[in-house]
């Protein structure tokens, strides 16, 4: 079950309409801040020195109406989400109202201030995570055409800069300030960095399950033929530097066509996980097993000599014929292996390529040899010019 979290973090799987539904609530909460903050400022028996009041109950008054607007804006949400989940207006609409109404917000305040940049500098950052980009760069136009046309115009003395500020002749006016700046920072540095926290851990994660699925065979959960290839090649590159030698084993279910073809492949299927499951058990934990092909699986034993591969390889042998798996209709399924494999002690220097092709011989020998048996090899030296 997923957590809340984890939930909150998958915000890029959400509908557009859902999208625009926590951005006005998100606007709720960073109203509700300021409605609270206004509330206190006008109780304090000093408002007077603090801040024009009667601005500040007209701003009051006015949060209450943005407040309404996003509740409006919400409702709409909730009845569009089922309807039309992937209504883009109502995102237009709601990151528009978003925007604009912090710029409102930030007159009053100025709009030059440490608030008001950290603002412009994250909200379009947090909105590319969660929103469509071109709503986000039409919403970031406008409202630093905003921002910018009401600082000119306090510039130019057409309308008064921050008219709910009155300017602190003391500390206990410049401390209230500053804190009133931080507060009402806060929650939009707390949204942007909680948002993209959750968001870039959400991405994290997928990006390791989805390169996990990559290299992973579905029906086994073991290394897939891309993977198992990549750790041979490194393992080939390490003892070509520094020893000791390794060994490459390949497997072939026998008769498993025969398998599918009068048990069905569902049954073939268990089969081949069964023998997944033997081969992971019986090997070390420095070893890798993956599936080859169809019916064929590759082991990479790194630090190994012919002996110890043989015996290695005779234990999985005999471990895979003791397997019973059930067909359907209750028939146990027989199950064997035949077994190639090869090591080069006697040349560190060959390389994955040559590994895989003696092993293939080896396996075609223990085919042509009877089956359900191992045949082993270790490459000869190259000789020296």
């Amino acid at each position: 079950m997923l957590t809340w979290r984890q939930r909150l973090a998958a915000v890029l799987e959400w509908s557009v309409v859902d999208k625009s539904i926590i951005l006005m609530v998100i606007l709720l909460s960073v109203l509700s801040t300021y409605m609270l903050a206004l509330v206190y400022v006008l109780a304090r028996s000093d408002r007077e020195r603090l801040v024009d009041v009667p601005i500040t109950e007209q701003l009051l008054a006015l949060e209450s109406g943005m407040a309404l607007g996003a509740l409006l804006i919400i409702a709409a949400g909730l009845w569009l989400r089922r309807r039309l989940p992937d209504f883009l207006p109502l995102q237009h609409l709601a990151t528009q109202y978003y925007t604009l109404t912090l710029v409102f917000c930030s007159y009053f305040v100025g709009t030059m201030t440490f608030c008001t940049g950290v603002v412009l500098l994250g909200a379009p950052v947090f909105g590319f995570i969660l929103l469509n980009r071109r709503v986000v760069w039409y919403a970031t136009a406008s409202g630093t055409v905003s921002l910018l046309a009401l600082s000119y115009a306090a510039g130019f003395g057409f309308i008064p800069y921050a008219p709910m500020v009155v300017p602190p002749t003391d500390a206990t006016g410049n401390l209230f300030w500053i804190n009133a700046v931080f507060l009402f920072t806060a929650p939009h540095f707390i949204v942007i960095i909680l948002f993209a926290d959750l968001t870039l851990n959400w991405w994290r994660k997928r990006e390791d399950y989805v390169r996990t699925l990559s290299l992973t065979d579905p029906l086994t959960g073991i290394p897939n033929r891309r993977s198992i290839l990549d750790m041979l090649d490194k393992e080939v590159a390490r003892t070509t530097r520094h020893g000791p030698p390794l060994s490459v084993l390949l497997l072939d279910l026998d008769h498993f066509k025969r398998i599918n073809d009068t048990w069905g492949h569902p049954a073939g299927d268990r089969v081949l996980q069964e023998t997944a499951k033997v081969l992971r058990n019986a090997i070390r934990q420095c070893d890798a097993v993956g599936r080859y092909g169809g019916e064929e699986f590759m082991l990479v034993l790194p630090d190994t000599r012919l002996d110890g591969a043989v015996k290695l390889a005779e234990r999985c042998r005999v471990q895979l014929a003791a397997t019973v798996v059930t067909a359907d209709n209750g028939e146990p399924i027989p199950l064997s292996g035949s077994f190639g494999l090869v090591s080069n002690e006697l040349d560190l220097g060959v390389d994955a390529e040559a590994l895989i092709k003696a092993a293939d011989n080896a396996l075609y020998r223990a085919k042509a040899n009877g089956r359900n048996r191992v045949e082993a090899l270790a490459l000869q030296a190259r000789p020296t010019t």
